[in-house]
This record gives structure tokens, sequence and C-alpha cells, in this order.
């Protein structure tokens, strides 16, 4: 079993490490809405809606590429299946 203080340096050095364009992403939401008061949830729905289907992969497929259908496939599972360091990068770059 996990200790918190475990799972607090565990987080830490994933959020060290995590992805460029998570970060810069979380601050572009941060950056639009300035001035208002953004909760987490709220940064989380526009990362999903970010990645989500969406004009962009319509005119991706007109093209012939598959690459944005994949890169969003992927950040969308990156965001999923890490809550938690989208939550604690929230809370670093908001301050």
């Amino acid at each position: 079993m996990m200790l918190f203080e475990e799972y607090e340096l565990l987080l830490k050095k994933t959020v060290a490490v995590a992805p460029d364009w998570v970060k810069s992403d979380i601050q572009d939401i941060l950056k639009k809405e300035e001035g208002k008061h953004i909760g987490v949830s709220y940064v989380i729905s526009q990362l999903n809606d970010r990645y989500s289907f969406s004009l962009r992969h319509i005119l991706s497929a007109m093209d012939f590429s598959s690459e944005w259908t994949q890169v969003s496939r992927e950040r969308l599972s990156f965001i999923d299946n890490n809550i938690d360091v989208v939550v604690a990068l929230y809370y670093d770059l908001k301050d």
C-alpha cells in the first residue's frame, strides 16, 4: 500500500517530466481566461474539447492524413489516465 508521502513524491516527479504540450495547453487556457475564476474541472473540460472529434479531424481526413487523429487520441488518453497530474499542473501553473 502506497503512503501519502510516497504518492506526493511520485506525483512531483511525474509533474516534472509531464509532456510540454499539456503544460502549454493548460497555460494557454489559463491565459485565455485571465482575470476569471477558473476551476480545474473547467481546464480538464477545455483539454478534452481541444482533442475531441472536431473540424480539425475532418480537415485532416480530407488531406488523407491520420496524424491529427492519432495525436489527439494519444493526448486524450494521457489526459484521461493522468487526471491527478493535470490537476497538479493546474495548481502549479495557476500561481
